[in-house]
Parts: structure tokens; C-alpha cells; sequence
């Protein structure tokens, strides 16, 4: 049995969020069940400013649900296109950055 690099163009979405309305797990869940998406990763800052300008960051111990998050997922570009408009109908003012990449991954034959 053979490995083989296969490479594969997606586009990569990530969005700047927080989790103050509690949004995120619903996000996850409808990108695990219907999205399609292979894999999606969650990132939690410790401070971070949006379009007001008002800093949120955390304090030692400190269990705020209004930190920065951000959402990162790739996927073919049409199917992304769908998951960035569900996205947006979540969340109030998201900013949504997305590129086209290419992907490697190795394939077992």
C-alpha cells in the first residue's frame, strides 16, 4: 500500500466572532451535521478589540464568554459560499474573511 500527496483548491473561511450571544456551538453543530465540512477549528483569544473599539480580554481566572473567537473551516468554494451566508443570517455584523488555498493531503491507496 502506497501513500500519494493529493492537492486539492478550497476555500478557507475564517470569522471573527465572540461568544457572547452563544452562537458558536450552534455554528459547530450545523457544520459537523450539514455543512459537510471535514474539520473545523475554534481559537479563543485572550483580548481583542472589534468595530467599536472597546477591548475585551481576560483577567486570571477570569471566565468571560465575551472574549474574541474565531471560526476557521475550508471547504470547496460554492459549498463555502452557503456556509458563509448561513453564517451571516448567525451572527449580527460578522466579518468574514475567506481565500482561495490549495490543500494537501495525503490519500492511502
Amino acid at each position: 500500500m502506497s501513500n500519494i500527496i493529493k492537492k486539492q483548491q478550497v476555500t478557507l473561511v475564517r470569522v471573527y466572532t465572540d461568544d457572547s450571544k452563544g452562537h458558536v456551538s450552534d455554528i459547530l453543530e450545523h457544520l459537523q451535521q450539514r455543512g459537510d465540512v471535514i474539520g473545523t477549528t475554534i481559537f479563543r483569544g485572550i483580548a481583542g478589540f472589534g468595530g467599536h473599539g472597546h477591548i475585551h480580554q481576560t483577567q486570571l481566572l477570569d471566565l468571560s464568554s465575551n472574549l474574541p473567537i474565531v471560526i476557521e473551516f475550508y471547504h470547496k468554494s460554492e459549498k463555502s459560499k452557503e456556509l458563509m451566508s448561513f453564517i451571516h443570517q448567525q451572527i449580527e455584523n460578522a466579518h468574514i474573511i475567506s481565500w482561495e488555498v490549495n490543500l494537501s493531503f495525503e490519500h492511502l491507496n
